[in-house]
C-alpha cells in the first residue's frame, strides 16, 4: 500500500566548502563544472557568487557514491554564461593524469602470462592431435 509521495530526507554535514569552478571547452560545446562543495544546493542558492545564474538552469547537484562532496555541470549557452564561468574559475582545468610505471609493469607481466598460457594450450592441443593421429 502506498499512502503518499513520502518525505525526502537529506543529511548534510556541518562543513561548508565552496565549489571549485572550471570551464571545460570541447569542439562545439562549452560546459562549466562546479566540484567539491558540501551543500547540495550551494551553486543555486547563493546569488552573491558569479556562477549563480549558470547552475539555476540545470539538473541538481549529484554526489558520487562513497564521496561526501557534490558535483554539478552546466552546459553554457551564450557569451554571458561563458564570461560568468571564466570569472569563477581560478585556473584552467588541466589533465593531470600521468602514466604510472608500476601499472605499466604489472600490465606487461599479465600480458606475458596470457601469452604463455595460450602457447601452453596450443602446444597441448597439437601434441594431443599428433598422438591421436599416430594411433
Amino acid at each position: 500500500m502506498i499512502f503518499g509521495r513520502g518525505t525526502p530526507l537529506r543529511v548534510d554535514s556541518d562543513e561548508n566548502l565552496e565549489p571549485s569552478v572550471f570551464k571545460l571547452s570541447g569542439t562545439k560545446t562549452t560546459a562549466c563544472l562546479a566540484t567539491g562543495f558540501s551543500r547540495h544546493n550551494k551553486t543555486t542558492t547563493d546569488p552573491k557568487q558569479t556562477y549563480w545564474g549558470i547552475f539555476n538552469k540545470t539538473a541538481p547537484a549529484v554526489r558520487i557514491s562513497g564521496d561526501s562532496l557534490y558535483n554539478q555541470v552546466a552546459i553554457l549557452s551564450g557569451e554571458a554564461d561563458e564570461e560568468q564561468c571564466e570569472k569563477s574559475s581560478p585556473e584552467p582545468c588541466d589533465d593531470t593524469l600521468k602514466p604510472d610505471p608500476k601499472v605499466n609493469f604489472v600490465t606487461l607481466i599479465v600480458l606475458g602470462l596470457r601469452l604463455l598460457f595460450l602457447k601452453t594450450i596450443a602446444f597441448n592441443v597439437l601434441l594431443t592431435l599428433r598422438l591421436w593421429i599416430s594411433q
